[in-house]
């Protein structure tokens, strides 16, 4: 099976990480070149980008195709919202895209972002004006989303924040929008098919991160549900919070789509679901304005897995249970902004002893952990960590940004290890039957270059992994508690690689040690800050 992803931007959880799930799951990788992709600074090379997937359309003819459709249409996530370009421009490209699936038959999963609004003077990701105006932006636009859904609200307020923002920010801000808006709206349609015209896209996903409860952001969650539900769209369409997982989530519903399709319904694997504590399904998520079990919820619909609403699962390869490691009361947060609580030290030895019962009395492990957001519960790796006849039950961990983040990166992890066992099981069955005919040949296992023998696996469950399926867990343990839980704050905002590499080496030596793997690991902030770093392995 071949993939072809169209990344969100060139980080590494959006670009290398994807990257290396597609190979954990034995699908042939087809990206761009990463220097094709937007960041932090620069947009993508669109032009460059769009040609780039048409020939490679033609020449590997992918079975699926993955597209974020930011970089495509704006040149990436944060040029989306700065980006000037009018809705001329950007439609003009969408007309090009949606000529693709005549080239050659193949499913094609989007994603697009709602435009986001930070609660902050951070203008990082913005528009220059954010740092000077970011709240108050947050604000106002709470205001009108009050306002539109007939809302009570402080008398005086919106007028107030209107005096204090200069009206050509404010329609600034609010042109660049509606512009976006606009571009949903066309490409929701798009999702219908007209007379012989096939729909464009076969599944849509409206991403929404940094959110609170109210803003133009959320209104407009809101009305492209309502038209989707109008245009019977429902199946094909979500909205929810995320935005740098939704990669993971798109090729893990490829995944089941393509086993569903040459199996039935029947082989469409299954999920059972446990809160630890139970009460963190209703806890506030976040940055994501909605509770936790909300964020469960529309990241299992858009995974293409069947829920079992009976809380019952089973031990089959075909079975998973997903272990939300949550907050009693409240989510921490890793990162302690000014003027807000500190929130990165909670106690959770109680509800880690919970989440390990579950575990031990589970199989195909998911732990999705939300205790925190900003990186993984120290306590709950730490006791991971000492004990291999827990961890060795784990399909997949995650613990990194928001619960959608999570979320996200924690199933598709596990269904690209489900696939790649189905791919391994019929390729042992047609080994067999080819050898009772004598036309086994060596070597049968391989594929795009990827050999997945069995020399030099160890007696530990852990070994069954392959080798890319280990970086992915790696990857995950070392950046989601490693890193953000333990060393990002010891580097007081300096992106040094050499006191990265000084800080995070025993962590590396515990984590390689507790999963079987012996990694050369590369370490870098890909963009210069300590946000988020780049794990990257030699010879991959």
């Amino acid at each position: 099976m071949r993939i072809l992803l169209v990344p969100l931007d060139d980080r590494p959880v959006t670009y290398t990480y994807p990257q290396l799930l597609l190979k954990s799951a034995r699908v042939e990788p087809i990206l761009p070149p990463r220097n094709l992709m937007g960041s932090l600074n620069r947009g993508a090379q669109i032009d460059e980008l769009l040609s780039f997937c048409e020939n490679a359309i033609a020449k590997f003819s992918p079975d699926a195709m993955v597209l974020c459709l930011d970089s495509l249409l704006y040149g990436g996530l944060i040029t989306s919202r700065r980006s000037t370009e009018d809705l001329k421009t950007i439609g003009d490209r969408l007309e090009r895209i949606k000529k693709w699936r005549s080239l050659h038959p193949m499913k094609v999963y989007g994603q697009s972002s709602i435009m986001r609004i930070s609660d902050n003077y951070d203008n990082t990701e913005e528009k220059d004006y954010w740092k000077t105006y970011g709240r108050e932006l947050f604000e106002w636009s709470a205001c009108l989303h009050r306002l539109a859904r007939r809302e009570k609200m402080t008398p005086g307020l919106l007028e107030a924040l209107e005096r204090k923002i200069p009206e050509s920010i404010r329609k600034d801000y609010f042109d660049t929008r509606l512009r976006n808006f606009t571009v949903n709206q066309m490409l929701l349609r798009s999702m219908v098919s007209q007379g012989a015209n096939k729909a464009f896209l076969d599944y849509l996903v409206f991403s929404q991160d940094d959110s609170g409860t109210w803003g133009l952001n959320v209104g407009e969650k809101e009305r492209l549900e309502a038209e989707a539900k109008s245009l019977k769209l429902e199946d094909k369409v979500v909205a929810y919070a995320g935005a740098d997982e939704v990669a993971c989530t798109l090729i893990a519903r490829a995944l089941i789509d393509s086993v569903v399709k040459s199996k039935g319904e029947a082989a469409r694997p299954s999920i059972s679901v446990r809160f630890s504590p139970d009460k963190a399904a209703t806890v506030a998520s976040r940055y994501e304005g909605q509770e936790i079990g909300a964020t469960v919820e529309a990241h299992l619909q858009a995974s293409g897995l069947n829920v079992n609403r009976n809380g019952a699962g089973n031990h089959s390869g075909n079975s998973f249970t997903l272990l939300v490691h949550g907050p009693a009361e409240r989510q921490g947060d890793h990162i302690t902004l000014p003027g807000l609580p500190d929130l990165s030290q909670i106690d959770t030895k109680q509800t880690v002893q919970s989440t390990l019962a579950e575990l031990a009395a589970s199989e195909h492990c998911i732990i999705a952990d939300v205790v925190y957001a900003n990186g993984g519960d120290p306590i709950l790796v730490e006791e991971l960590l000492k004990k291999p006849e827990l961890l060795s039950k784990l399909k997949s961990y995650a613990g990194w940004n928001t619960t959608g983040n999570t979320m996200g990166s924690a199933l598709a992890l596990a269904l690209a290890g489900w696939f790649a066992e189905l791919k391994e099981s019929e390729s042992t069955l047609a080994s067999a039957s080819a050898k009772e005919t004598g036309e086994i040949k060596e070597g049968a296992l391989s594929r795009g270059g990827e050999n997945y023998r069995a020399a030099g696996q160890v007696a530990q469950k852990t070994a069954r992994l392959s080798e890319p399926q280990k970086q992915c867990l790696f990857t995950r343990l070392l950046d989601d508690w490693a890193y953000q839980a333990k060393v990002r704050k010891t580097l007081s905002g300096e992106p040094s690689t050499k006191l990265l590499a000084e800080q995070i080496s025993p962590y590396i030596k515990e984590i390689s040690s507790a999963i079987c793997i012996e990694p050369a690991v590369r370490l870098s902030f890909p963009w210069r800050r300590t946000f988020e770093i780049e794990i990257g392995f030699e010879g991959g």
